[in-house]
């Protein structure tokens, strides 16, 4: 009974993380403007701009240590769901 109960748990557990990624839209492009020391950005790509917020618990970093590092004219990848970073990669410096 215990076991039934834990398998269904971990599927139940996994299910959740699947969805959630498949609800994360991405947007590839520049840093346009920074707010809050890092706590909000804006991108624009090609054809869109988004602003996204960047949580220090939520969104995952890469490239930078901390969100204060953020800098308008970095290019970044930025996967998100609403106005939430979900993950913020810094593809290169900017100014």
């Amino acid at each position: 009974m215990l076991g039934k109960l834990s398998s269904l748990v971990a599927v139940a557990l996994l299910a959740i993380a699947f969805v959630g990624s498949v609800l994360a839209d991405e947007i590839k492009g520049k840093i346009t403007k920074v707010g809050g020391g890092g706590r909000e950005i804006t991108v624009k790509a090609k054809d869109k701009e988004i602003t996204v917020k960047i949580s220090g618990s939520r969104t995952t970093l890469e490239g930078v240590g901390d969100r204060s590092e953020l800098k308008e004219g970095q290019s970044v990848a930025v996967e998100y769901a609403g106005d939430s970073a979900k993950k913020v990669s810094v593809t290169k410096k900017g100014k």
